[in-house]
């Protein structure tokens, strides 16, 4: 658990890097294959961004937990507005994609 708190901020940097590409696949075009990886990654990246965010309140990192809570709320909030305001669009593009 230390070894994911110690790379926090390379998550979040991973997960804007990872969300700006899902956004450019998703609307831009692209396989299934890769929306779908693309889609995994972001949720596996928010998974490890709540556990920092646990591991920071649990250690007394109050300021660091405030400041990562704050980043995982806008990143599942952008999640949420590219992937479920634009339902019909997300669901055309994960199954049968825009090759």
């Amino acid at each position: 658990m230390k070894l994911i708190y110690r790379a926090k901020w390379i998550f979040v940097i991973l997960f804007a890097i990872t969300f700006f590409f899902s956004f450019a696949v998703l609307f831009a075009g692209g396989t299934v294959k890769i929306n779908w990886s693309l889609l995994i990654a972001n949720i596996l990246l928010i998974f490890a961004q709540t556990a920092n965010v646990v591991f920071a309140f649990r250690n007394k990192y109050k300021e660091v937990g405030a400041t990562l809570s704050v980043i995982l709320f806008i990143n599942i909030g952008l999640m949420l507005f590219v992937y479920v305001m634009s339902w019909n669009y997300s669901v055309k593009a994960l199954t049968i994609g825009f090759e």
